[in-house]
């Protein structure tokens, strides 16, 4: 093992934790647990009321409200429950886009699920901006620079998070951390605005503002290149 997997495999141990814990009080997360319970709800519809209850127990512990109306990820059960709701997303996700002729491993769809939801985006979002980027090719590189599954330039990454380097880009994780953080400075920037957050990861904020100063519409079709639109006026990433 050289000494930048030790440095990774250190990283992820002293953080993994903390990162779970964090991620059930991010709303993108109670969407998805929102989701997984109401799917088990309906499928217990069957079942005796004694089976129903004892079956949804777990669930009903994860989803108690703290006094701010969020969830109080405070214990092991709710951890727990949080990684299979992201693994379970994670994996419909990739089954999707498997389904649309694209490499997507396991591992890979929930390194982007957890990253998504870390940084308060939409899993779906993630998928679809990487997809329209690299097509989830890690080794994609772009004819200006760009690298990897996000599609990051060097100087971006570097601001994004000071010190990363150029080779740690090539590594999934990183490079999916730096992407999805960046774009979550986007959409802080643009009020939670999507679209324009997309728009401005595609075309730089710069070219995005100046439209916007000038009373024009930025809007190159990027943003529904992502959503998987059809008639979005953008390829995919063939290199």
């Amino acid at each position: 093992m050289n000494e930048q997997e030790s440095q990774r495999e250190r990283r992820q141990a002293r953080t993994g934790r903390d990162t779970l814990l964090g991620l059930a009080r991010r709303p993108a997360t109670q969407l998805i647990l929102v989701v997984t319970i109401a799917a088990q709800v309906v499928s217990l519809g069957s079942r005796s009321s004694d089976e129903a209850s004892e079956a949804t127990a777990g669930t009903s512990a994860l989803v108690e409200v703290g006094p701010a109306g969020e969830m109080e990820p405070d214990s092991a059960l709710r951890t727990a429950w949080l990684e299979q709701a992201v693994a379970r997303e994670a994996d419909r996700l990739a089954s999707e886009y498997r389904g649309q002729g694209f490499s997507v491993s396991p591992q890979l769809a929930r390194q982007i699920s957890e990253a998504a939801v870390e940084f308060e985006i939409e899993p779906e979002v993630a998928f679809g901006l990487i997809k329209a980027e690299s097509s989830f090719r890690n080794a994609a590189t772009s004819q200006v620079g760009a690298i990897g599954l996000m599609q990051l330039m060097p100087r971006t990454a570097a601001w994004v998070e000071p010190g990363v380097t150029r080779a740690e880009l090539r590594d999934p994780e990183t490079n999916l951390r730096v992407g999805l953080k960046y774009l979550r400075y986007l959409m802080d920037k643009y009020e939670g605005d999507e679209r324009l957050a997309l728009l401005a990861y595609n075309r730089g904020p710069g070219t995005v503002d100046r439209a916007l100063q000038r009373g024009g519409n930025p809007d190159n079709g990027y943003a529904d290149f992502v959503y998987g639109k059809a008639d979005h006026g953008h390829r995919l990433f063939t290199r």
